[in-house]
């Protein structure tokens, strides 16, 4: 058995030090987002692991003891478009792999021992990536602290038994993505791969995020609210982050067919048939997109509050509140610019798969630039659906406990403002990414992709 570990290890850093430039490119995106989910985890447990208080004019969410779990929730939420880089990553990466699996297997490798390359060259990664992470953390905590005028920063410092477990966590969870990019792909010697058949995301997908939003709701309405709305308010919000993670791909699809329906041009038609053959992919990456509106909608729910009751007691908001604000719209920033990231990445994956067909339409004589315009309405037609419902149910859901007091126009208005920013801003971000991959589809529709090996 030593022996056996030994030539895979081997066999794992011969396959490391011989990798393309563009393979070597996806590992090292692969490192970051490793890192990035690390760097997030250590500040969430961080967070949670302070005890006592202390004073500072600019970190009111780590100071005081009663913000500290929202804070943690915020930190470990950003670790979810971390993870969906790093997922995206690692399906384009399975696909460019294809030729060296089959050569080992024409080689003697069995499937097993396919499979275990795999999970360990995930390992590498993200122990690497996380172990990156725990390099930076220390100074980078410090040096906040000391920016933030935090007094007795000592009382801040992460335990050191966190820095191992936060790369074991990451670690684990590279493994976790490795085997699901990879479990319906069989290899074989002379037939390199055979994806399974795709199925489509089911309506009852949906039935979490009305529930979500239904519990959130009740939660608000509760009377006592400290003993019973409380909880059902965060099962709600917890549920409503399952919900729009598991609802993206059959918004999707609904909003695919829909188009289809009253396409009136070719472009839009293209674009609906592309999405309704295999909406899962746009829904993952729209989902992590769609958390990123809901939150920012949320924060402009209580941002109207907040506003509200200064201008009500003629006084100027305070600065803790500026602070935290201005801490949470750089918090969402951040997770949709890992997002879109995200997106990048899945639209190279997409070429990828099918470019073939790419170069199909544009050897029939379908111009590039109407390929483009198809590009950007299929990025509409996925987007937009799954980033309205989501800013509809952060809206809804905190509806009752916000907006339902005398203060309703002010919240109303600020949140509604908030909502209709976040939507067009992602939007926005989903269809510029996609121009930008401009490049990337030229070349899979390039007539050299039509030869048959």
């Amino acid at each position: 058995m030593n022996g056996r570990g030994r030539v895979l290890a081997a066999v794992v850093a011969m396959l490391a030090r011989g990798a393309s430039r563009a393979e070597r490119r996806r590992r090292r995106l692969m490192t970051a987002a490793a890192a990035m989910a690390t760097f997030f985890l250590l500040a969430a447990g961080n967070v949670l692991l302070i005890r006592g208080s202390t004073t500072s004019r600019y970190a009111g969410l780590v100071t005081e003891p009663g913000l500290r779990p929202g804070t943690a929730l915020a930190l470990a939420l950003l670790v979810v478009p971390a993870l969906a880089l790093l997922h995206q990553a690692g399906r384009v990466a399975q696909a460019t792999q294809e030729r060296w699996l089959a050569a080992l297997r024409l080689a003697g490798a069995t499937p097993r021992d396919v499979r275990l390359l795999g999970m360990a060259e995930a390992v590498r990664i993200g122990a690497l990536g996380a172990a990156a992470a725990c390099v930076l953390y220390v100074p980078a905590q410090r040096a906040a602290m000391a920016w933030l005028d935090v007094g007795n920063p000592a009382r801040f410092a992460i335990p050191l038994w966190t820095l191992p477990a936060a790369v074991l966590l990451v670690a684990a969870a590279a493994v976790g993505v490795g085997l699901r990019v990879s479990r319906h792909v069989v290899t074989s010697p002379l037939h390199v791969a055979r994806r399974a058949s795709r199925t489509r995301p089911s309506p009852y997908t949906l039935v979490p995020l009305a529930a979500g939003v239904l519990l959130m709701v009740a939660g608000t309405s509760t009377e006592p609210a400290d003993k019973v709305g409380v909880p059902l308010y965060f099962a709600g919000g917890a549920l409503t982050v399952v919900g729009v993670m598991a609802a993206a791909g059959r918004l999707v699809l609904e909003s695919a067919r829909l188009a289809g329906r009253w396409a009136r041009s070719p472009e839009t038609l293209l674009a609906a048939r592309a999405l309704e053959d295999d909406p899962r992919a746009w829904g993952r990456t729209m989902a992590v997109v769609g958390l990123v509106v809901a939150f920012g909608t949320g924060t402009g729910a209580v941002q109207g509050d907040v506003v509200h009751n200064a201008n009500a007691g003629d006084v100027p908001v305070d600065l803790f509140w500026l602070v935290s604000f201005g801490l949470t719209h750089l918090a969402l920033l951040v997770a949709l610019l890992v997002a879109v990231t995200a997106l990048v990445v899945h639209r190279a994956e997409s070429l990828l798969e099918g470019g073939r067909s790419m170069a199909v339409l544009a050897a029939g004589g379908a111009p590039l630039a109407a390929l483009r315009r198809s590009a950007r309405r299929q990025a509409v037609i996925a987007a937009a659906p799954v980033c309205v419902v989501s800013a509809l149910a952060a809206v809804v859901g905190m509806g009752p406990g916000v907006f339902v007091t005398e203060k309703s126009v002010a919240a109303v208005a600020w949140s509604a403002g908030e909502a209709v920013v976040m939507t067009v801003l992602a939007v926005a971000a989903a269809v510029a990414v996609t121009a930008a991959s401009g490049r990337l589809l030229a070349r899979a529709a390039s007539p050299v992709r039509l030869r048959t090996q």
